[in-house]
């Protein structure tokens, strides 16, 4: 019965919310004056359904839910890409292959995102599924584990185990990449810095979208852009599900902090429109500091991780086109 009253509860929240800002649309316009219908009402449904779907912090129903989840790709991408269950380094997940005779010989490791409390393979099938047919490469998508039952620092250790299972599994670091997005970009860059620390093979480098790198949640853009994306309203507090003990500065935990001296080139996107930009600007100064090859490519009217919930969109097609172009230039580049 909890299940069914979620669903309910999401989708009444949804409808009321889009029909909310469809006639505050019509009575003032768009709340962004470049955004289409389809791009306003995708942020309002998204925040309505993130908001109600975890009311009262607990996610329990939510991540039922997810676990459930088994979506099809596009038609545009199911002759494209093959996606299979398997594991590595005792890690479950999902494999990402393109179709045909392909000798594809980048490896990307992709994190999803959902603030360490939610998502899985499943959630991000989609976006992971063109990122690796636009990058010729194959993905690896762990279903690492979340908090509030597993927090830091279950999720690195279950990245660092999923990197070093591919490794032994003859994966060249030169041609392996690290992605993630949200809570997987924080991730993927905190993995960056433990595999430094530990004097372990370095990736090729990595592809960050809007990277969660502050779970104290201390940014100005948390506040000012609040009206333009989806993220839970009104949790402003540090993300104590995760950081559970932790320091929340620790880099591993808050990755914006860390020293990235001798870190593989990094890419990252962000929306100017999104909460978290300062967390993608914060962990962008902090490369460029350590003498980092650091790119930070911010579209001025884009909310929180738009490549994955606006596919059409041309700022996903600039987005995805350039993190492909990445992949390949620096696992084609380095060699032994």
């Amino acid at each position: 019965m909890g299940r069914i009253a979620l669903i309910i509860r999401v989708l009444s929240a949804m409808f009321i919310a889009v029909v909310g800002r469809t006639f505050r649309r019509i009575l003032r316009g768009p709340i962004v004056p470049t955004w289409s219908w389809s791009v306003e009402m995708t942020v309002v449904a998204a925040r309505a359904l993130v908001m109600s779907s975890a009311r009262g912090g607990d996610r329990t129903d939510r991540r039922a839910l997810e676990a459930k989840l088994n979506p099809r790709l596009p038609p545009g991408l199911r002759g494209l890409v093959a996606v299979r269950p398997g594991s590595v380094g005792n890690v479950a997940g999902e494999w990402h292959e393109r179709r045909g005779p392909f000798e594809d010989q980048a490896t990307i490791l992709y994190l999803h995102g959902g603030a360490y409390v939610s998502g899985n393979p499943a959630t991000h099938r989609r976006f992971a599924a063109r990122l690796t047919w636009e990058s010729h490469a194959r993905t690896f998508v762990p279903d690492y584990r979340l908090a509030p039952a597993d927090p830091f620092p279950a999720a690195i250790d279950d990245a660092l185990a999923a990197y070093t299972g591919l490794l032994e599994a003859g994966i060249d670091p030169n041609r392996l990449v690290l992605a993630g997005d949200s809570a997987g970009g924080g991730l993927a860059a905190a993995l960056l810095l433990r595999l430094r620390d530990e004097s372990r093979p370095l990736p090729a480098g990595s592809v960050l979208f809007s990277p969660y790198t502050d779970l104290e949640h201390r940014g100005k853009s948390l506040v000012r852009n609040a009206p333009t994306d989806y993220l839970p309203l009104g949790e402003a507090r540090p993300n104590l599900d995760y950081i559970g003990s932790a320091d929340p500065r620790h880099p591993y935990v808050s990755p914006m902090y860390g020293d990235f001296s001798g870190i593989p080139p990094m890419l990252i996107f962000a929306g100017g429109k999104e909460m978290i930009l300062d967390d993608s600007i914060n962990l962008a100064e902090a490369g460029q500091r350590d003498g980092v090859d650091v790119e930070l490519i911010i579209e001025p009217d884009m909310f929180h991780v738009w490549p994955a919930l606006i596919p059409n969109h041309p700022a996903t097609g600039r987005a995805v086109a350039k993190a492909a172009e990445f992949v390949m230039e620096r696992t084609q580049r380095r060699e032994h």
